[in-house]
C-alpha cells in the first residue's frame, strides 16, 4: 500500500463503510500474529507467539491490564449500549472475563488494536467516533474473542439480578404462579 492509498484511506474512514474481511485481516498480519500496538502505550507486557507459517515464536507488545481494562469497557458499551447502566457493571463482567481467559483477551485486545491503528491510525480506545468503533467491531464480529466477550456481557447484564429493575424485568415468575395473575396486564406503554 503506497503513502496516496493511505492518505485516501484516512480521507474516507469518517465517510464510508469501509470494512475488513477477517480473511484479509488474517492475510495482512499473518496468520496467529495479533499485530504490535504502537504509540502512547508506555507499559508493555511481551507475550510470545507462535506463527504457524515459520514454526517460530515471535513477540508481541501488549498493553498492561490498565489498557486493556478500558479497551473492554469501551467495547462493551458499544456492544450493548445502555445510558442506564452503570460502567461499575460492564467493567467487572469485563474484567472478570480477562482473568478468565488471559490469552484469548489479550491477544484480542492486541488484535482489535492493531486493527484500529491499521484503519483508524490510532488504538480503538483513542477513536471518539463511535461509528468507526462499531465498524471495527462487526469486522471482528466472527472472532473467538468478539464472540466470547459478547456472549460474557449478555449473560453478565440480562442475566444480573441487581439490573432487572432497569430493564423492567421482573425476575422468575414460574415460581410465584406466572404472570398471568401478577402483572400482565399492567404495561402501560402496550395499546389495547
Amino acid at each position: 500500500m503506497n503513502d496516496n492509498d493511505n492518505d485516501n484511506d484516512n480521507d474516507n474512514d469518517n465517510n464510508n463503510n469501509n470494512s475488513i474481511s477477517r480473511r484479509k485481516f488474517l492475510n495482512n498480519l499473518g496468520f496467529g500474529v495479533a499485530g504490535t500496538i504502537a504509540g502512547g502505550v508506555l507499559a508493555t507486557t511481551v507475550i510470545g507467539l507462535t506463527a504457524t507459517s515459520e514454526n517460530t515464536t515471535t513477540t508481541i507488545t501488549m498493553p498492561e491490564s490498565g489498557h486493556m481494562s478500558q479497551t473492554l469497557l469501551v467495547m462493551a458499551k458499544d456492544i450493548y449500549p445502555h445510558d442506564i447502566v452503570e460502567n461499575k457493571y460492564y467493567q467487572k463482567i469485563v474484567d472478570d472475563l480477562a482473568k478468565q481467559e488471559i490469552k484469548l483477551i489479550g491477544e484480542g485486545v492486541a488484535m482489535l488494536d492493531a486493527l484500529s491503528i491499521e484503519k483508524l491510525g490510532k488504538p480503538f480506545i483513542k477513536v471518539a467516533y463511535e461509528p468507526d468503533r462499531i465498524r471495527l467491531l462487526r469486522s471482528i464480529e466472527e472472532n473467538a474473542f468478539f464472540i466470547k466477550v459478547r456472549t460474557a456481557l449478555m449473560y453478565g447484564l440480562y442475566d444480573n439480578k441487581d439490573l432487572y429493575h432497569l430493564f423492567g424485568y421482573q425476575g422468575s415468575s414460574w415460581d410465584k404462579g406466572g404472570y398471568l395473575n401478577r402483572g400482565l396486564n399492567d404495561l402501560d406503554w402496550l395499546t389495547e
